[in-house]
This record gives C-alpha cells, sequence and structure tokens, in this order.
C-alpha cells in the first residue's frame, strides 16, 4: 500500500505519480495488474505501460 502512496502520503492523484508508479513496479507485479485491467482505475495508462515494457523486439 506505501507505494500508492506520494511523498507526502497522499494517493496517487496525477497522472505523473501514476506513471512513476507503474514504472516502478517488477515486471511480475505489472504483468499481475494488467491481467485485471478492469479492475484498475487507470487502464489507459497501465496498457501503454505494458507495451512500453513487453512490446516484441
Amino acid at each position: 500500500m506505501r507505494k500508492l502512496l506520494d511523498s507526502h502520503g497522499d494517493f496517487l492523484k496525477t497522472e505523473n505519480n501514476i506513471k512513476e508508479y507503474l514504472s516502478s513496479l517488477k515486471d511480475k507485479e505489472l504483468k499481475k495488474l494488467y491481467e485485471n485491467i478492469e479492475l484498475t482505475p487507470f487502464p489507459i495508462l497501465l496498457a501503454h505501460e505494458y507495451r512500453k515494457r513487453f512490446k516484441e523486439k
């Protein structure tokens, strides 16, 4: 739960905070979150981070 808090102890509020949070997740955690994308409050940002990290090379 601490990962969802910014340095002031506030929940993620801005797009930049959410992007930073998603980029800080381990691959395993990101994949697990992506499997439940319909339950997240930020599905578009999650999909962008997933594609950025796991796109075919």
